[in-house]
């Protein structure tokens, strides 16, 4: 899922920090935490957040934006994370976001109703910032964030433990890098792609990284090519995009693993930065009565979210009779 073209108008002033369990965590001045299949929201106060003004703020008297409208800077918008439990029978749901302090990382968590700074602190050897744009992902009750030199920094909203998963292999400056997960065997995922060959690993136990899968790029003519990446992966798929130099044209190709072939899956006009695996679900999201956020009926950040959710739309699958 990308906004790409239709939500062009409003992407300086809304940004998608998460999708899981059919929910998205939209920033539109507030955070909203939505079911598009629904049409629920519910908005969460971040004002008791010490680090989110870091991530989402930070705009300097020469910025070009208007420093009093609610734009969200999205650069460290990989120090946010955004899980949903769906073993509980409350239905919880927590933000956490990252703190990088050299070689130290801290923690901050909320479960939509306050804020507060874990007491966990984790101290690594090395010094590697988080990937920028690189959104950590969530397998197996853990939040992972990948750090520049491919090792990762796993942290469990519950227990609160953090730990260090080291990597074994090392990207080379050509190398396209993706974080993801496969929803097939529930497995963290790295994608390390060049313009001759991807190669899909995955991560078994705590630290052996294994190649699960290794096939060709799709094809391209490097001498009218002007940039590509590898932008999603959900265990089915992989999705290539693509752009070439006197084209306005973004071609998308997508990789069938069960068929194993190649395919074009759209040709867009905008280069959307992030692209989002979402499943729908009816996920009910509740209000506490006590921290219920209000906002005017006519607040232009609902006519953001109404042009969010009226463009996701759930694709039925089809099957083809044997």
């Amino acid at each position: 899922m990308s906004l790409g073209n239709k939500a062009e108008f409003i992407n300086d002033r809304c940004y998608i920090f998460g999708s899981c369990s059919g929910l998205l965590l939209l920033y539109i001045g507030h955070f909203f935490i939505v079911n598009p299949l629904t049409k629920k929201f519910r908005i969460v106060d971040h004002s008791g957040s010490k680090l989110l003004p870091h991530i989402v703020g930070g705009v300097e008297k020469a910025d070009p934006y208007d420093p009093d409208g609610p734009l969200v800077r999205t650069e460290r918008a990989m120090c946010v994370g955004f899980v949903v439990d769906q073993c509980r029978i409350t239905k919880i749901f927590k933000i956490v976001c990252i703190l990088e302090m050299e070689t130290k990382y801290r923690f901050e968590i909320s479960d939509g109703d306050s804020w507060r700074l874990s007491k966990t602190t984790l101290t690594t050897s090395s010094k590697s910032g988080l990937k920028k744009r690189m959104r950590p992902v969530y397998v197996d009750g853990n939040l992972h964030w990948l750090r520049n030199d491919w090792s990762i920094i796993a942290f469990n909203p519950e227990t609160e433990q953090a730990r260090l998963i080291p990597c074994s292999f090392h990207p080379t400056p050509d190398t396209k890098v993706l974080f993801a997960a496969n929803d097939e065997t529930n497995l963290l995922t790295l994608i390390s792609g060049t313009k001759k060959a991807i190669s899909v690993y995955t991560l078994l136990g705590y630290h052996k990284w294994t190649l699960a899968r290794q096939f060709k790029n799709v094809s391209m003519e490097e001498s009218d090519l002007e940039c590509w990446n590898v932008v999603a992966y959900d265990g089915k798929c992989l999705v290539v995009r693509e752009k070439m130099i006197r084209s306005s044209d973004i071609e998308l190709h997508v990789y069938d693993m069960e068929a194993d072939s190649w395919g074009v899956f759209e040709t867009a006009k905008c280069w959307s930065q992030d692209f989002y695996t979402f499943k729908p679900s009816f996920f009910s999201i509740e209000d506490d009565e006590q921290t219920k956020v209000l906002v005017p009926s006519d607040d232009q950040r609902l006519s953001y979210l109404t042009t969010i959710m009226e463009m996701i739309q759930p694709v039925k699958e089809t099957h083809k009779d044997d």
